[in-house]
């Protein structure tokens, strides 16, 4: 995963996931026994979708250091057409942990 690599982290990556109901703008919860926490902000960023509307995303870890979602929100709350391509991302925040 792209932005794993921008972050630095060694984190397991599962092999199954939840998509999330959030009128398909792509979110996918990391968390399949839907009991845990969003703790911290991995990797932050946007890009532009293929209909032109702008798309923030942000990859979290839960309180045990497991990811925990990639969110996305498209800001006119429109279904995501595509996911970038790597040369395609902004990176607003890739912290330190």
């Amino acid at each position: 995963m792209v932005l794993l690599k921008l972050s630095g982290l060694k984190v397991e990556i599962p092999e199954m996931v939840i998509q999330l109901k959030d009128g398909k703008m792509g979110s996918t919860s990391f968390d399949l026994t839907q009991n845990q926490s969003r703790s911290e902000r991995i990797v932050a960023g946007n890009f532009i979708d293929d209909d032109g509307i702008l798309v923030d995303f942000e990859l979290t870890m839960d309180l045990h250091g497991n990811l925990f979602e990639l969110d996305f929100w498209k800001v006119d709350f429109s279904q995501l057409v595509s996911f970038p391509e790597e040369n395609e991302i902004e990176i607003t925040y890739s912290g330190d942990l």
